[in-house]
């Protein structure tokens, strides 16, 4: 229980910070052009169905590469440990992210929509889809076997995402797509482990005890806690 509210403890105190950070898109963009005194670019793509797919897909490869940088980058790896240092996996993992981690998060899409005309609905689809689908993934769940085969080559299924949160480095590194799987078998990182596999997973990050994972007050420190554990 101490866990749980303190993930959705965190996930609060990230929607407060967010909203006093960023401005909504349709708002924003036209005053930056104002005070730049230029046009930004428009969203190229006229069409509603094509517009709303090309968008769609444009944000999930974009979620796909900044996962991957965090994994990739030292300092980004020690804001994203927060996430992986979850001991066990619940729909309140979703929201485990560190302040850092969650403005970074909000600010490249945010970006993004402004710079390049991304359609406010379709950020919002997004947003709200992949925030559904990760409940899922993070969900103390198993779907049937013959489900989870169905659904592996288009979509990032429970059993798939559930590889990334374990302790092992090699697992870890791989499956970081968010809604499509498309883009870890298009960029090599895709992995697939058996039933028993799965059984035999342990969550979490290998550098921080168990116990300190589970304290509300240590969470927020992580980052810090993650440097001097591999500085030791």
């Amino acid at each position: 229980m101490r866990r749980r509210l303190g993930n959705l403890g965190i996930w609060i105190l990230n929607l407060i910070l967010a909203a006093f950070v960023f401005a909504p898109t349709n708002t924003f963009r036209p005053q930056l052009e104002a005070a730049l005194g230029i046009a930004l670019p428009s969203w190229p793509i006229a069409g509603g169905l094509a517009s709303f797919v090309a968008g769609f897909l444009l944000l999930d490869l974009l979620r796909y590469l900044v996962h991957r940088c965090k994994h990739a980058v030292p300092f980004l790896w020690r804001i994203h440990a927060l996430h992986h240092s979850d001991p066990d996996l619940d729909v309140t993992t979703t929201v485990r992210l560190h302040p850092i981690e969650y403005l970074l998060n909000s600010g490249v899409f945010w970006l993004t929509a402004i710079l390049l005309g991304v359609p406010a609905t379709v950020v919002l689809t997004y947003g709200l889809a992949s925030f559904a689908i990760e409940a899922i993934q993070h969900g103390n769940i198993r779907l049937p076997e013959g489900l989870e085969r169905f659904l592996q080559p288009v979509l990032v299924t429970v059993d798939t995402h559930r590889i990334h949160h374990s302790v092992a480095f090699a697992q870890a590194s791989c499956n970081y797509s968010t809604v499509f799987s498309v883009w870890d078998r298009l960029f090599g990182t895709y992995n697939r482990l058996t039933r028993a596999q799965h059984d035999q997973i342990v969550f979490g990050v290998r550098e921080l005890p168990r116990r300190d994972c589970l304290k509300p007050s240590a969470m927020l420190l992580t980052p810090w806690r993650l440097q001097r554990a591999r500085a030791a």
